[in-house]
């Protein structure tokens, strides 16, 4: 039985600097699928931090297409600079990346929430082994999942902890 239908794979374009969108409603009217993950983001704007949607991805959007067919639609196409490859061949993204990109946002916007503590904030560890604890706040790592304390219950000044975010709360 031969499969007719042709075979599309999700590939990564890379466009000009500020065509994200351009390329992305360009190439909608090409191929089967595009997605242009964005962020919702606080960037500085005349001096002050405001809310506003960016590309995730500065300069990629995310294109199904059947390369054999598309390629020279794709690559030529205005905005766009290239298909990430390897050496010539276009690289196919897995449909399992896109689909957990677009899982994490709603209308394909993706909102990464406020850190809650700030530097030297007073805590108190509400889960795991050092539990009831008081600390001092240090930083975050792997954004605001995991977080640096110093436990004040230490003589020596404090002992630095790292801990899931989510085993610290802020100390009332």
């Amino acid at each position: 039985m031969q499969d007719n239908e042709p075979q599309t794979d999700w590939y990564l374009i890379r466009t000009k600097t500020g065509k994200e969108r351009w390329v992305r409603d360009q190439l909608a009217n090409v191929v089967p699928e595009v997605f242009l993950p964005l962020l919702k983001a606080k960037i500085p704007r005349w001096g002050r931090m405001v809310a506003s949607i960016v590309p995730l991805f500065p300069c990629y959007v995310f294109a199904r297409f059947d390369l054999q067919r598309q390629y020279f639609d794709v690559k030529y196409m205005a905005g766009v600079r290239a298909i990430v490859s390897a050496g010539n061949d276009p690289l196919a993204v897995p449909a399992a990346i896109v689909s957990e990109i677009r899982r994490r946002g709603v209308d394909d916007v993706i909102e990464i929430p406020d850190k809650p503590f700030d530097t030297g904030q007073r805590v108190v560890v509400v889960d795991g082994p050092f539990r009831g604890f008081e600390a001092i706040f240090q930083r975050y790592f792997s954004g605001a999942e995991r977080v640096a304390i110093l436990l004040s219950a230490v003589e020596s000044g404090g002992l630095r902890v790292v801990l899931s975010a989510s085993a610290v709360a802020k100390d009332s």
